[in-house]
């Protein structure tokens, strides 16, 4: 006898009313225990929640409960250890919204779960599905998906069969746990990459500035030892030819120089080292780094848009954009969650990967007719564990504001990512440098 299947639809078909706003959020990863990270990000969803005084549509793009990680925890104690957030979201049913859970690739055990499910479903009031298709006044369809399936190191065979594990099953519970056990002094955020292709650059990078400048100090000792036993016989007899104070003190200021002069090329060829070492180890990437990893769900746009949607809802990938896609958009909503992703830095130093946490969520404004608008806000809020030399060598690098601020809109723009680059030239690994977000209005 089969065992009982949760009520999750395949596609739900989910009325906006006129007027109405859609608040989509994605890739919360919530732990089994409370955290600062995952208490900021409940804390602000639930302010931006209670601000909303209609009937608004909340999307859950999928995510949202971290079971992969956490295979001994279940939904319900997650959701227990964030009561405030799912109390703002039963408020929103209560009052007539509505709550639309897409399920993802972290939170899969949802679409076979029985109990799982029904915890969700118990205590946010939300109605499951695999997508969601948010049909606007007029017609108009936007589709919404969490985008694992576009991912081939992600996506299921079948959903709703316990036993299909992805390979990015597999890297999650088995191998980053190792390799951050291995590295726990120096490659601890590994599982929180925002691009996990780009492992060997962080890896480079990380050998950089925690590994060869902790130890930097012994590379300069030898060398000022070895000056010190050179020239400390050139002064003594400075002192005894010389007699005259002021030409003594000429002779030692020569030498002085002279040993900073050494010490500065020292640290010219030791940077150079470290930096052909990382550009090497770099150029390793596995696959799309960046924004590049939206590259499948912007064709899934094209071709739902070709077909008659107006736009593609994703997460995923933990990348926040929206732009216009033919006559529609995409958009992903990124992450409310932390990321560790490559800061550029000053010219000839490695990008330094730092921990921050990413906020940012889609809003759809629907109007009385066939128009509507969209508008993603984004921001990043560092987060301790960053070594001085890293937070030295990005400091006023970070392109993203620190509170939630609109940064891109459709149709009337402008678009996030923006387009433009920095002087620094991106051809040699393959990264862009972003201009600091506009806030458009909060």
């Amino acid at each position: 006898m089969a065992s009982p299947q949760p009520d999750v639809t395949q596609l739900l078909d989910v009325a906006v009313p006129p007027g109405g706003n859609v608040i989509a959020v994605s890739d919360l990863h919530l732990p089994p225990e409370r955290t600062a990270v995952s208490g900021r990000c409940c804390e602000i969803l639930v302010r931006r929640l209670a601000a909303e005084d209609g009937q608004p549509v909340v999307v859950l793009a999928g995510d949202i409960v971290e079971l992969l990680a956490f295979p001994e925890a279940s939904a319900a104690d997650i959701l227990g250890a964030h009561e405030d957030l799912c109390a703002a979201l039963t408020a929103v049913t209560e009052r007539g919204g509505q709550v639309i859970y897409t399920i993802g690739n972290h939170d899969g055990d949802l679409a076979w779960d029985v109990k799982a499910a029904d915890a969700v479903r118990d205590l946010t009031g939300a109605r499951l599905c695999l997508a969601a298709d948010l049909t606007l006044p007029g017609g108009r369809r936007v589709r919404v998906e969490h985008g694992h399936q576009l991912d081939p190191y992600n996506c299921f065979h079948d959903p709703r069969n316990p036993l299909d594990t992805p390979l990015g099953h597999h890297i999650v519970r088995e191998v980053i746990p190792k390799i951050e056990w291995l590295g726990r002094d120096w490659l601890n955020g590994a599982h929180e990459m925002a691009d996990p292709a780009d492992f060997p650059s962080f890896v480079a990078s990380r050998l950089v500035y925690r590994k060869l400048a902790r130890h930097l100090w012994w590379l300069l000792l030898l060398p000022v030892v070895l000056l010190v036993l050179l020239r400390i016989p050139e002064v003594v007899s400075i002192r005894t030819r010389y007699p005259d104070t002021a030409v003594w003190l000429r002779d030692g200021e020569i030498l002085g120089y002279g040993a900073v002069v050494d010490l500065l090329v020292i640290a010219v060829i030791v940077a150079i080292v470290a930096r052909r070492a990382w550009t090497s180890i770099s150029a390793l990437a596995l696959a799309e780094r960046g924004y590049g990893q939206n590259q499948a769900a912007r064709q899934r746009a094209a071709d739902l848009i070709g077909d008659g949607y107006a736009g593609f809802l994703s997460g995923h990938t933990h990348h926040p954009e929206l732009g216009a896609c033919g006559s529609g958009f995409y958009a992903n909503s990124g992450s409310c969650t932390s990321v560790v992703e490559a800061i550029d830095t000053v010219r000839g130093l490695p990008p330094a990967y730092l921990r921050t946490q990413q906020l940012s969520w889609l809003e759809i404004t629907a109007g009385t007719q066939r128009s509507f608008t969209a508008q993603l806000k984004s921001a990043r809020v560092q987060l301790p564990g960053a070594t001085r030399l890293e937070r030295f060598a990005a400091a006023g690098r970070n392109p993203h504001a620190s509170a939630p601020c609109p940064v891109a809109s459709w149709p009337a723009g402008p678009s996030w990512p923006p387009t433009v680059t920095t002087a620094r030239p991106a051809k040699k690994h393959g990264r862009r440098q972003q201009q600091p977000p506009v806030c458009l209005g909060r």
